[in-house]
């Protein structure tokens, strides 16, 4: 029989598999996933930022083109997001099918003593947000519907500079300036992000083992400082743009 010393590891796949098996690793998964596309939240809100402050129409047309710079690498990023995605998505599908599963039968009554708000609307937050993400995409990133209309030439990447760049500051402003209906669905759509991290934060650092009793009561401060955080980020642009701080 050949030593199960010099089997060779599992691969990634096998893993992920492997944890999919148990509710344990399922909630693994789904902590993992959920902060690595925290961190993606956070980093494309500081993007976002940029459309703030002096020579801000220089400074987010440079960040959008070092995105598109970047190439194939950009595109390994946004497999890896959606795959991100997928795996925190179908991870919170099976968590809570195996939970309804382990209770068949709902309580009578139901009531809520600890749990917040942000823990009870997870799933429907959840899906609210995921719909955000595919209107997002189509408005945004493909620029599709938010491109349209707009004939803003494109414009040097620095001044006095020969190089010429798409204005996605201009499309930007485009998309928001007079447009009270779009900012106040996106203003209501990043609240729920922020109302959805500000439990899933909290969550996932538990799940990993992060909240010990000896700091559990300044860690569960966290999740709802962050969501706030997000809210304020994201709905800070179109709100300015809307009220003409931003043109």
């Amino acid at each position: 029989m050949e030593d199960a010393v010099s089997q060779p590891p599992p691969g990634v796949g096998k893993v992920i598999a492997r944890m999919h098996g148990s509710t344990i690793g399922q909630k693994a998964l789904m902590a993992v996933s959920g902060l690595l596309l925290v961190g993606f939240v956070f980093g494309h809100m500081l993007g976002h930022l940029q459309m703030f402050g002096p020579n801000a129409r220089e400074h987010y047309n440079a960040y959008a083109h070092f995105l598109q710079s970047l190439g194939e690498l950009l595109w390994v990023m946004r497999l890896t997001l959606l795959a991100a995605v997928i795996l925190h998505i179908v991870s919170a599908v099976q968590v809570t099918l195996r939970n309804k599963a382990a209770r068949p039968i709902q309580y009578a009554n139901v009531k809520w003593i600890k749990a917040t708000f942000a823990s009870r609307a997870m799933r429907q937050t959840g899906v609210i947000l995921l719909l955000f993400i595919l209107w997002h995409l189509l408005r945004f990133t493909i620029m599709s519907a938010a491109a349209t209309g707009f004939t803003g030439p494109e414009v040097p990447l620095k001044p006095g500079s020969t190089e010429l760049v798409p204005d996605v500051y201009g499309r930007m402003v485009f998309a928001f300036n007079n447009r009270p209906g779009i900012t106040l669905t996106y203003v209501g759509c990043v609240g729920l992000l922020g109302v959805h991290l500000s439990h899933g934060i909290q969550s996932a650092l538990q799940t990993l083992g992060v909240l010990n009793a000896a700091y559990r009561p300044l860690l569960k401060k966290v999740g709802p400082a962050l969501g706030g955080l997000v809210f304020v980020g994201f709905a800070s642009v179109p709100l300015a743009i809307l009220a003409g701080f931003i043109k």
